[in-house]
C-alpha cells in the first residue's frame, strides 16, 4: 500500500509538471493548418525544440458519456489510432488518475516504441479532460528491442458546443527519439484519430 501510494504521488507530480501548461499549449495562434474539411480541422506547429505539435478537431453528435466511456477503455485505442498496437491499464489509483502502458508498432526503419503514462481524468457534462504525460519510474523499465520514447503532452478534450454536439479534440506531442522528418510523415495519420473515432461511434445505436 506504501507503495502505490508512493507511486501515486509520483504520478500527480508527472501531471502537475505538465498540465498547468496545456491550455496556453493548446491555445496559440501560431497552429497551422494540415488539412481542413467540413467535417474536421488538423494542425500541426513545428516547435523550436525540432518536434512537431499536433491538434485535431471534430463534432461527434453523440452523448458526451458514450464518447468519454469509449475513449478511456484502452481496449478499444487500436479502432482510432492505427499505430498503436497494444497497451494496459498498470494501476488505477482513483477515478482522476491513473498509470497505462502503451506500445506502437515498428516500421520498416526503425523499431517499435513505447511510453508510460501518467493519466489525469476529469467528467462532467459541458467538459471532459483526458490529459496524458510520460511517467518514468525504475520500477518500469525498458524492455528489450523496444525504444522508450517520452509524451510531453497527449490526449482529448471534450466540450459540448451545444445539445447533442460534442467537439472533440485531440492533441499530441511527444519524441518517439526518430529522426524527425520521418515521424512528420506520419503524423496527419494520428491526427486523423478524431475522424476514425466519429466513424466508430456514429455507426452505434
Amino acid at each position: 500500500m506504501e507503495a502505490d501510494q508512493s507511486e501515486k504521488e509520483a504520478v500527480m507530480e508527472a501531471i502537475n509538471k505538465r498540465l498547468p501548461e496545456l491550455d496556453k499549449w493548446i491555445s496559440r495562434p501560431e497552429w497551422k493548418i494540415l488539412e481542413e474539411t467540413a467535417e474536421y480541422k488538423l494542425f500541426y506547429l513545428d516547435e523550436e525544440s525540432g518536434l512537431r505539435s499536433i491538434k485535431s478537431e471534430i463534432i461527434i453528435e453523440k452523448p458526451m458519456k458514450t464518447i468519454y466511456d469509449y475513449i478511456c477503455d484502452i481496449s478499444t485505442k487500436v479502432n482510432y489510432d492505427h499505430s498503436f498496437e497494444c497497451g494496459q491499464d498498470v494501476t488505477k489509483f482513483d477515478d482522476n488518475y491513473y498509470l497505462q502502458y502503451y506500445k506502437y508498432k515498428g516500421k520498416l526503419v526503425f523499431s517499435p516504441r513505447d511510453f508510460f503514462v501518467a493519466n489525469y481524468r476529469t467528467y462532467s457534462e459541458d467538459f471532459c479532460e483526458l490529459f496524458g504525460t510520460n511517467f518514468a519510474s525504475d520500477k518500469h523499465p525498458a524492455f528489450y528491442k523496444i525504444e522508450r520514447a517520452e509524451l510531453i503532452y497527449g490526449g482529448f478534450r471534450l466540450k459540448k458546443v451545444e445539445e447533442g454536439k460534442i467537439l472533440v479534440t485531440y492533441y499530441t506531442l511527444g519524441d518517439m527519439h526518430i529522426n524527425q522528418y520521418l515521424i512528420n510523415t506520419t503524423l496527419r495519420e494520428v491526427a486523423y484519430q478524431v475522424k476514425y473515432l466519429k466513424d466508430i461511434l456514429m455507426k452505434q445505436p
